[in-house]
């Protein structure tokens, strides 16, 4: 197979001169050219990728799950199988697709491995995620890159948020919530995650039961207080959370009393009031 690997030079902590020599070996191990990284703007990435995606087998994305979002978001994937090889921060694809070993033993993986047709989420029809969440996470996502402005880095950058948007920033709603056929009502709204896969970033274990190829929508809605949000946290890191009401279904609409933050795949999206999220069975191919 053709493989081109496409990189974003500002996903994670590495310098574009540390990511190039990072993706020597992975060039080396798949035959194949590195690009993208005299980007500049998210936007000449997903032109440097339209055009690389007509040109090659197999497209590589190297970079965080924003990246890989943004990828899936510039090219027919239908057409086009991708690849993902983790360069980002919190690398919850990475964990989903439980890869082992360093970036010379995923490209092997990739190498050796066989094109699987994966789900994604419609939201609102304007994005296509893995994952999405509406409620504290788009709060913190904000606080977490202006600290990362501010010379933070990496895990504690994403603490400071959480804790600061849980005991300041963040407000609360009651929503309306209707998967398929069923409504019910939430008071108290801390975090409504509409999810493929079952991580957030650092490993955190969030959904368990998400699958990326039943094609069903994982849904966690949680409204929990301090101690049981603590609690769920913890069994993230461990066995896997175990706080929130747990539904699957293959369209989901919410309608919240005001306008509340969407986060998607770790970027945040746009803020709103009412959302509708839908699956799309095997949208997606990867070579894992």
């Amino acid at each position: 197979m053709r493989y081109a690997i496409i990189t974003n030079p500002v996903s994670g902590k590495m310098t574009v001169d540390q990511k190039r020599a990072a993706l020597a070996e992975v060039a080396e191990i798949l035959d194949a050219e590195i690009h993208g990284l005299d980007t500049i703007k998210a936007s000449d990435l997903a032109e440097c990728a339209q055009y690389f995606a007509t040109r090659c087998d197999v497209l590589v994305t190297a970079g965080g799950d924003g990246t890989l979002s943004d990828i899936i978001n510039s090219i027919d994937t239908a057409r086009t199988p991708i690849a993902f090889l983790p360069l980002g921060t919190g690398n919850a694809m990475m964990h989903a697709l439980k890869y082992r070993g360093g970036l010379a033993d995923v490209a092997r993986r990739i190498r050796d491995g066989v094109v699987r047709e994966y789900d994604l989420i419609n939201c609102d029809e304007k994005r296509r995620a893995f994952m999405a969440s509406i409620g504290i996470e788009g709060s913190i996502i904000r606080l977490r890159d202006q600290y990362l402005l501010q010379g933070d880095v990496g895990f504690k950058a994403y603490f400071r948020a959480v804790f600061n948007s849980y005991f300041r920033e963040y407000k609360r709603a009651t929503g309306k919530i209707t998967v398929d056929d069923v409504t019910f009502e939430v008071k108290n709204l801390l975090s409504l995650v509409v999810t493929k896969q079952p991580y957030y970033g650092f490993g955190m274990n969030v959904v368990p039961g998400a699958r990326l190829d039943d094609r069903q929508l994982h849904i966690l809605c949680i409204n929990s207080g301090l101690f049981q949000s603590v609690i769920g946290a913890v069994t993230s890191f461990t066995i896997g959370n175990c706080i929130g009401q747990y539904r699957t279904g293959r369209q989901l609409t919410v309608n919240l009393e005001r306008p509340l933050v969407l986060q998607i795949d770790g970027n945040d999206a746009w803020e709103a009031d009412a959302f509708t999220f839908k699956v799309l069975p095997n949208a997606l191919k990867i070579k894992c």
